[in-house]
């Protein structure tokens, strides 16, 4: 069941509005996008890859603020956590009642205005890429697409397992080195932009961020 691709369309589409910013990048895109052939780089590019993928791997902690740009326009704002392997989470400011974790098994969104929570497993989403213990081009993800320009470098990735279920151009600020946003493009040509600011490397993360609580229990605790 959990590895049924219809299965991961119809959560996916119950998420849409707020699964699209998540490293998970699950939102359905166009399957002419995803060359499952990959993209050829020339010898410059490959550098720049290899230079990505060694600053990625570098992470074990992250904190950031994000502005996230959604279809209509209207943006909502957050703090990203992530502590590799396998740990996110993004907290939106009030009044978005959204919280998105990754706790190493599930990606799980958490509703507090209605109180439910929808679990998606973290291995059928490419958010194991970025999460993953080493960051790889060529396993979990595929690359299909670089751009640089005004200093900035574009990758484009798609999930080598499910090529039709995500579409994400991951964007980095080629000097100094780092992750600037994403770009989520879905089925309808819509695109989500999540945008980081006032990033932090490398510094100690309070492990009860990535612990899911049920929201009637959160409600209680507070």
């Amino acid at each position: 069941m959990w590895g049924n691709a219809r299965f991961l369309r119809a959560v996916t589409k119950k998420l849409s509005a707020v699964a699209a910013i998540g490293l998970c990048l699950i939102i359905a895109a166009p399957a002419e996008t995803a060359n499952r052939s990959g993209y050829r780089l020339n010898a410059v590019q490959k550098a720049h890859v290899s230079r990505i993928k060694s600053y990625l791997n570098r992470i074990s902690t992250m904190q950031a603020r994000f502005i996230q740009t959604n279809p209509d326009g209207k943006t909502w704002e957050g703090t990203l956590s992530i502590k590799r392997p396998g740990n996110f989470r993004f907290e939106y400011d009030p009044p978005v009642p959204h919280t998105l974790i990754s706790n190493g098994t599930w990606f799980i969104h958490v509703d507090r205005e209605l109180k439910e929570s929808n679990f998606l497993p973290l291995d059928r989403t490419p958010a194991r890429f970025l999460l993953a213990k080493r960051v790889s081009f060529d396993k979990e993800v595929k690359l299909i697409g670089f751009r640089q320009n005004a200093g900035l470098i574009h990758l484009r990735i798609v999930n080598t397992e499910h090529p039709d279920l995500g579409h994400v151009t991951l964007t980095f600020n080629e000097r100094p080195l780092a992750l600037r946003q994403w770009r989520v493009h879905d089925a309808q040509n819509k695109n989500t932009l999540i945008t980081l600011q006032n990033t932090r490397i490398g510094l100690r993360l309070d492990p009860q961020l990535f612990k899911f609580v049920e929201p009637e229990q959160e409600d209680q605790d507070q």
